[in-house]
């Protein structure tokens, strides 16, 4: 038997891969740099990152190129190009985004936000795309200690937005999300990006969606 939005205490969404799809772009500014300095396997490297904290970040990319390079100047000249290629083509949304939001909002369900961006960054991109006021809590990594795996981001959210985690879905795309959501005792939508889930991620994932649009027709049915 399915879920049902009445029966449930509310909805914690991940950003990026999920909301936006800029997990691409991110791939894209450094694959570029690894090019200009004459760096190996970035590409692997850079997934390593998706769903990490800027910290977290920063320690798997001097682990790997700190001999190099300097990760401090090097992570600045990445969001740089970021910033030039959503300047130049925009941060596009996911399919089904704005749809599933409203959704949720006209049956007054409390919906969260768990993003592993810093607060400051999340709220930038969310009012630039004008979804800001279809959260009623917002959770920044650099809110927390421990960025997932870790559940920390997830159990703030719910205690912020005042629901039980084992009656609130976590929508991510990411390993690193769904460990977190699973870890939080939340109730795990996968919808993936550009990773496919392993046998061990889909143990842990309530249902696999291919796209938001899946997830609104799921709750609708």
């Amino acid at each position: 038997m399915g879920l049902k939005l009445s029966e449930l205490d509310g909805i914690v969404f991940d950003m990026d891969g999920v909301i936006f799809d800029s997990e691409v772009i991110g791939l894209e500014s450094w694959e570029r740099l690894g090019k200009k300095y004459g760096l190996t396997n970035v590409h692997e490297n850079a997934m390593k990152c998706i769903g990490r904290s800027t910290v977290d970040t920063m320690a798997i990319l001097e682990a790997a190129y700190g001999d190099k390079v300097s990760i401090p100047e090097l992570y600045d000249e990445a969001k740089a190009i970021c910033a030039d290629i959503i300047a130049e083509c925009g941060l596009p949304l996911k399919s089904g985004v704005r749809e599933l939001l409203s959704y949720l909002k006209e049956r007054d369900i409390k919906v969260g936000l768990a993003s592993s961006t810093s607060y400051k960054g999340v709220i930038k991109n969310l009012k630039g795309a004008g979804l800001l006021d279809y959260f009623h809590v917002i959770i920044g990594g650099d809110m927390i200690k421990h960025s997932k795996p870790q559940p920390e981001i997830y159990l703030l959210a719910c205690e912020k937005l005042g629901v039980r985690p084992e009656k609130t879905v976590a929508v991510e795309d990411s390993y690193n999300g769904i460990k977190a959501a699973y870890n939080a005792k939340m109730i795990p939508i996968m919808v993936p990006d550009l990773i496919a889930p392993t046998d061990e991620i889909l143990s842990m994932v309530y249902k696999k969606m291919d796209s938001l649009d899946a997830v609104l027709e799921y709750f609708k049915a």
